[in-house]
């Protein structure tokens, strides 16, 4: 039978909202989404009837009706199913016993019995447990009531852990939740594992939708050598919608207790993130070492679509704050501080750059020149000359200062106007560009200048023809169909010799002579030095695809041909160009065999004879959680010294919800382990801990590089994290966050474009 009656805003709406925030991201193992009846499928949201269906109906006169027998009970995306059920029109009460069962799209209840009164909007339910439909979350209370202002749930526990898994819960003694306020009240909380209490809080908030409420988050543990026992506690301060703060007190046996803080900000165009990190005193350093600090903001601005601005600025106490103490912003490996303020205006005939720029080289090294300012424009897209010529240029003017260096200042003007020739088709490319390089120098120092050294002029032409040819052809690959592509490309530069002697070097340094850095048009960066060409560079790729486009190979070799003889110089930056004038590169990466990988890449040097660079892994990756990979790294000169390294990573589970990964890099030239991680970790449905050791070599800026392997000194360390889901947060609880751990990471090859 069906009745059709009226009815504003009944409390399913309410009830609804009451799904605590719970994981996100739970595997799809762990949670299968609840079969809701079918009749769901076809209810309209926006009906604001209560249909009512039964067995039998018997009217009491105009005072009451009664239902029996396989009762539905739908209003709006809602069902209610229960054994009997009364209604009464002078009172407006309806009441459902015999087992009740609600569904909706978010919330299943099933309860001992339902009242509701119409006119108040209000409904109680006696003995419910309720759980969510499309995510992990379930719990019970002995009374549950929903008004259009709020619910409120009595003697309730919540969890997000499957039936009859009793790993954790929270319990309280009464629980309310505003219709509109996205926040939960919870009264004498306690917080069990399994069904023993751990901790009891008067009284706790929690949000039921994706707003941030103040209170303590998830705190870190672990022991080293460097900071003995640590202990960290952050507390979360939302300040507003848009901004915020963390406060993380930060206790270190051996160092002290030391104050973090976050403030983050998000605007329509302006978002950052400012960090501070203070010690007042290490008890680690001697009498009088002073305060240690890190401070760094991170900005950007996005003014218009044309105008952007950038910041980027850290500063430290003192050279070894970062590998004694570490920081969440900076590797321990760092050896310098990068800093930046920049304005950038994006039209649609120039770009623009403005820019302040500087480093602090931690150690005891040379102080690295700054960049205040540095201006530079350049044309925003090739300009038409005719039907097929083009044109660009670009400026800049740079002004360096560094009060410990030989030139304390310099004044820089670099003009580069360029014409270029394209043709280009879909199996063949070929550009010929020529370029002035213009630099003009107006350097200062304390000591007395020559006007040689004062003024620098240095006009450089520049001519380059670049060709390429890409050729494909069907091919068989092991049995099946597969598709192979050539790849040939051919440079040739020319660049006539300049003294570049008398210029400084304000932010130049040698490139990577890998076999993309043959077909560069300079082997430095900056504009300090521009090398001497007179050269044929000649490459090719090839590829296979198979019948689905995946590509399984792919294999480049290139070779720089001098076709004069580059100048010798004095010059520290230039003095070892011509060991390396007969460079031949290589890259290979192969999908070998299923999910085995091998990578590969060289530098060698044909007239001398001698590998300059090398590097080459087999990975294996069965999935997200397991992988292997063996990987060796070879460099004849690292700040000259030689570097050779064999490094092993692997991740397996090994049992259900286990997961053990483990790192271990070698030092083969000097015979030592500089970094091994071991790392064990459970994780369930609902919590998950991990345990994570580690012994790696501690750096130190104050030792020279050649003499580090001697001296360096081994740290070693543990730490330990727990996660309950749904009640803390699980970021950063995957394989790859446990493969960041240490010195050297995890890191893929270059992968393959499929």
């Amino acid at each position: 039978m069906k009745r059709g009656l009226s009815l504003a805003g009944l409390i399913w709406a309410a009830m609804s909202s009451t799904q605590v925030r719970a994981d996100q991201t739970l595997i799809q193992t762990c949670y299968q989404p609840m079969a809701l009846p079918e009749v769901l499928q076809g209810l309209d949201g926006n009906d604001q009837r209560i249909r009512i269906f039964s067995d039998h109906v018997m009217l009491q006169g105009s005072q009451q009706a009664v239902f029996s027998g396989h009762v539905q009970i739908l209003h709006k995306d809602t069902l209610l199913q229960a054994a009997n059920a009364r209604y009464t029109p002078g009172l407006q009460n309806l009441v459902a016993d015999g087992g009740i069962e609600y569904f909706s799209n978010a919330l299943y209840v099933s309860s001992r019995f339902f009242e509701a009164n119409l006119a108040s909007n209000e409904a109680t339910l006696g003995q419910a447990k309720y759980q969510f439909v499309a995510q992990a979350g379930r719990g019970e209370a002995a009374a549950l009531t929903a008004s259009e202002q709020a619910l409120s749930l009595d003697k309730a526990l919540f969890t997000t852990c499957p039936e009859q898994d009793n790993s954790w819960a929270l319990h309280a003694e009464h629980i309310s939740i505003a219709a509109d306020s996205g926040w939960g009240e919870a009264h004498h909380a306690v917080f069990r594992i399994k069904d023993i209490p751990v901790f009891y809080l008067p009284y706790l908030t929690f949000p039921v939708d994706d707003q941030r409420k103040t209170g303590v988050l998830i705190p870190k543990i672990g022991s080293s050598q460097r900071l003995g026992v640590e202990l960290e506690v952050p507390y979360y301060i939302n300040l507003a919608e848009n901004y915020d703060l963390t406060l993380s007190p930060r206790y270190m046996s051996k160092r002290g207790t030391q104050l973090k803080s976050q403030f983050r900000y998000l605007t329509e165009q302006h978002q950052g993130l400012m960090q501070l990190e203070y010690l007042r005193n290490d008890s680690d350093k001697p009498a009088g070492f002073g305060e240690r600090y890190l401070g760094h903001l991170s900005h950007r601005s996005d003014f218009s679509s044309n105008w952007r601005g950038y910041i980027d600025f850290t500063d430290v106490s003192d050279s070894a704050y970062l590998t004694e103490l570490g920081s969440d912003y900076n590797s321990q490996s760092d050896t310098q501080l990068y800093r930046e303020a920049s304005l950038s205006y994006f039209g649609e005939q120039v770009h623009s750059h403005l820019k302040v720029q500087g480093f602090e080289i931690l150690g005891n090294y040379d102080k690295a020149y700054q960049a205040l300012p540095q201006l530079s424009l350049a044309s925003a897209k090739p300009i038409a000359l005719g039907d097929m010529l083009q044109a660009s240029w670009y400026s800049q003017y740079a002004h360096f200062r560094n009060d410990q260096a030989f030139y304390t200042a310099t004044d820089r003007l670099h003009l580069a106007p360029t014409l270029r020739l394209p043709f280009v088709t879909p199996a063949f490319e070929m550009t010929a560009e020529t370029s002035l390089l213009y630099t003009y120098y107006q350097q200062q120092s304390l000591s007395t200048l020559t006007e040689e050294q004062s003024e620098v002029t240095r006009a450089l032409p520049k001519v380059r023809l670049h060709a390429r040819l890409n050729l494909e052809r069907e091919y068989d690959w092991f049995g099946e169909q597969a598709l192979q592509t050539f790849e040939p490309q051919v440079q040739y530069l020319y660049i006539p010799y300049r003294d570049q002697s008398k210029i400084g070097l304000y932010d130049t340094t040698r490139l990577q002579d890998d076999y993309y850095g043959l077909f560069r048009q300079n082997r430095f960066s900056g504009l300090d030095r521009i090398n001497e060409a007179n050269q044929l560079t000649v490459g090719w790729t090839t590829r296979f695809y198979d019948n689905t486009e995946n590509e399984l190979f792919r294999f480049s070799l290139g070779q720089i041909f001098f076709l004069k003889e580059p100048e010798l110089t004095d010059d520290l930056l230039t003095q070892d160009l011509t060991s390396t004038e007969s460079m031949l590169a290589s890259e290979m990466v192969w999908h070998w065999y299923r999910r085995w990988y091998v990578s590969s890449a060289l530098q060698y040097d044909i007239d001398s004879k001698r590998l300059i660079k090398s590097n080459a892994s087999v990975d294996y990756r069965g999935s997200e959680n397991t992988l292997l990979q063996l990987n060796h790294r070879y460099s004849r000169a690292v700040s000259g010294v030689e570097i050779q390294q064999l490094g092993l990573i692997g991740a397996v589970p090994i049992k259900q919800n286990w997961q053990l990964i483990a790192s271990y890099y070698r030092d083969v030239k000097n015979h030592r382990m500089i970094d091994a991680n071991v790392g064990l970790q459970y994780e369930s449905c609902c919590w998950a801990v991990r345990f994570v050791a580690r012994r790696q070599v501690r750096a130190d800026f104050d030792v020279a590089i050649d003499n580090l392997n001697q001296l360096a000194r081994l740290d070693s360390g543990f730490s330990l994290q727990f996660v309950f889901k749904g009640f803390g947060d699980k970021a950063g609880f995957g394989v790859s966050d446990m493969l960041s751990n240490g010195i050297f990471s995890y890191r893929r090859p270059y992968l393959l474009t499929n």
